[in-house]
């Protein structure tokens, strides 16, 4: 059986719950399912409102990919999100609630990947070229707009790619962008395809970074798009 992942969850107050007073009791519901619905964790948590604009709630869950649904019922405030978890990872994810109208509108990809702490060094962030442009061993071309949220912890990376409409539906090509000691950057290509049409669930893709494979991009140019055999991707 692999190990469970310990979740670490920073709920961002909505204005409603910010305006109460310190000491005021706040509930909140904690809810976690898979693409079929079924329930991996379902909690009621009750704090007292402290000095913060947030409160902090913990959970265990299994590996993959999960919908969370945090919800204030008192005070019309929810928050929705797709997640993945390594198995054995811990995780620390802020969410921020807000009015209860508010849906999970947006499809994003997932892209996770264990990684060492010496990568948050390199700056990690992933962009987007135009695919028909962007050829390996070349310099990079011009950046695509992007819309792509990257949450660094202590041993992984999570990152939410979403399909910006403004690019059209061309393919486009996904690179880690690392910077360098002298302040400049190295790319390297992510072998997935991009933009994918949603269908009703993320699509997962598990990206592993070791030291040695960031101390391998050493002596290499930058502002280029690199190609390494050994980066690889893998399907959740």
């Amino acid at each position: 059986m692999l190990p469970l992942a310990h979740v670490v969850l920073h709920v961002g107050f909505c204005s409603a719950i910010a305006r109460q007073p310190e000491a005021t009791p706040i509930a909140l519901r904690v809810r976690l399912t898979d693409r079929l619905g079924r329930v991996q964790v379902e909690k009621a948590y009750r704090f007292e409102r402290g000095d913060e604009d947030e409160g902090i709630v913990e959970f265990d869950s299994a590996f993959g990919i999960w919908r969370l649904d945090v919800n204030a019922p008192k005070y019309g405030c929810s928050a929705a999100d797709y997640l993945f978890f390594i198995a054995g990872h811990d995780r620390s994810i802020a969410e921020t609630l807000a009015p209860a109208s508010t849906s999970l509108q947006k499809a994003p990809m997932l892209l996770s990947g264990e990684a060492p702490q010496s990568f948050l060094y390199v700056q990690p962030t992933f962009v987007l070229f135009d695919k028909s442009l962007a050829v390996c061993n070349k310099p990079i071309p011009a950046q695509l707009p992007e819309q792509i949220t990257v949450e660094n912890d202590q041993d992984a990376y999570y990152a939410w790619l979403y399909h910006d409409p403004s690019t059209g539906w061309a393919p486009q090509q996904l690179a880690l962008r690392l910077r360098t000691p002298t302040h400049q950057y190295h790319y390297v290509r992510v072998p997935v395809a991009f933009p994918l049409p949603w269908i009703g669930w993320p699509q997962s893709i598990q990206f592993n970074v070791t030291e040695e494979m960031v101390d391998s991009l050493a002596g290499n140019p930058v502002d280029t798009l690199l190609c390494p055999k050994l980066w690889k991707t893998s399907a959740g």
